[in-house]
């Protein structure tokens, strides 16, 4: 499920330029503790790897200006942000606090919560989809440490997206995924390229149009928990737009 929260400051928001790390810790804060400190601490595991199973979007909202020097961003009061999750306990947990709550701070922003609104996907075998915060794909060499971070006109950008959402299926639905599963870009230049700095780490994701063909129930997955990795710290969340 998606949610859609319309939140107000009391001034124009003012975030840094790469304000990822504030808006999950906006979304951990405003859920169920208990739930919280297991997606923090634990996640679910599939082999070796842990998901968190959500996601969320960029700030949608107006730019009002930027400060280059001090590196930061200024919306206007009125901004958007999405969320979403295939688990109803997660999405459920979150709606929960944000309608309990009258005030809210995003990052060292006041903001409260305007209205909130449940999204239903609409899914077939085919749609097209655009990005509502970047997709980032990597790999790690063998013997190596530093991520090698790929692009969409690499095929091994289209076949790890394709595993990763092909693990989030197993973990969610607790079956093998066995039907037709293809991604590809519809449209994306250069100029979608973003270079995100998380935590102290310089992350490069990219934004664009994509095609999905899949089973129904997959390509709900793709809409609900992302495409490709570091869902839970913003990135891959991606809408239907045909």
């Amino acid at each position: 499920m998606i949610v859609k929260i319309n939140l107000v400051g009391e001034g124009d928001v003012i975030l840094p330029k790469s304000y990822n790390h504030i808006l999950q810790a906006f979304f951990y804060k405003n859920m169920d503790p208990v739930l919280s400190k297991f997606l923090h601490d634990i996640g679910f595991l599939h082999g070796k790897r842990r998901f968190k199973l959500f996601t969320f979007s960029k700030v949608i909202g107006r730019m009002v200006s930027k400060d280059r020097k001090k590196g930061l961003i200024f919306f206007k009061p009125e901004i958007t942000l999405y969320f979403s999750s295939p688990l109803m306990d997660i999405v459920s947990s979150s709606v929960k606090t944000f309608l309990r709550r009258e005030n809210l701070l995003l990052g060292k922003n006041k903001v409260s919560l305007s209205s909130i609104e449940l999204v239903k996907p609409e899914v077939d075998e085919e749609i097209t989809v655009r990005c509502l915060s970047p997709i980032t794909v990597y790999r790690t060499p063998e013997g190596e440490r530093r991520f090698h971070y790929l692009n969409p006109w690499q095929e091994e950008f289209h076949e790890l997206i394709k595993k990763n959402l092909v693990k989030k299926y197993e973990l969610v639905y607790s079956k093998s995924y066995r039907e037709e599963l293809e991604i590809e870009p519809v449209k994306v230049v250069e100029g979608y390229r973003k270079k995100i700095l998380y935590r102290g780490t310089l992350i490069e994701a990219w934004e664009g149009y994509f095609k999905l063909r899949g089973d129904a129930e997959i390509i709900r997955l793709a809409l609900e928990a992302g495409l490709g990795a570091k869902n839970s710290q913003g990135f891959g969340m991606v809408e239907r737009v045909l």
